[in-house]
């Protein structure tokens, strides 16, 4: 993946930080295999040897799934369970990542239960206006993270700036206290 320059691996003193761009499982999911069989497991590989360093990861960007219901607007389509990033087997493998590599979704952390929020719209289809979206974007932190500090540094917030405009996607971060 390093010829696609997809990962941004930067080590902090406090912890690692993973920006990543996932492929996506394209039209008819002709990369689907690819996606949850070579890349998923190659990122899980990745995320673990960088464990082994005694910092915490932060792993974000565009990961291109919607991994709980919440995350799709109309997640009861039927073409929903054959739609790039929102089939069962990439939601599954996203579910993996989290907790073989004990990965907290930072968002819902804080936001549990939330609905409408999404970090990508169709503009093919119009949907932003209409807040038909997706969440393919994340935040994903060592759940050592989120027990007060013990590491120097804490997540102490996550969001979705779902206000600004000019692409598809939008920002979303976290708030840490070092």
């Amino acid at each position: 993946f390093d010829a696609e320059g997809r990962v941004l691996t930067t080590e902090l003193e406090s912890c690692v930080v993973v920006n990543a761009y996932v492929p996506n499982s394209g039209a008819d999911l002709k990369r689907l295999d690819d996606r949850v069989d070579v890349w998923e497991r190659a990122m899980r590989k990745h995320i673990s040897s960088l464990r082994t360093r005694g910092k915490p990861v932060i792993y974000c960007g565009d990961l291109n799934v919607a991994h709980r219901d919440e995350d799709i607007w109309n997640v009861t389509a039927s073409h929903i369970k054959k739609s790039a990033g929102t089939t069962p087997q990439e939601r599954e493998a996203f579910g993996v990542m989290l907790e073989e590599n004990k990965l907290v979704d930072a968002f819902r952390f804080f936001h549990e239960g939330a609905t409408g929020w999404f970090s990508y719209w169709s503009v093919r289809a119009g949907n932003r206006p209409f807040n038909k979206g997706l969440r393919l974007d994340y935040t994903l932190a060592s759940r050592r993270l989120f027990d007060g500090g013990s590491d120097g540094v804490e997540v102490v917030d996550a969001f979705i700036l779902d206000e600004y405009q000019g692409s598809d996607h939008c920002p979303v971060g976290i708030t840490l206290a070092v």
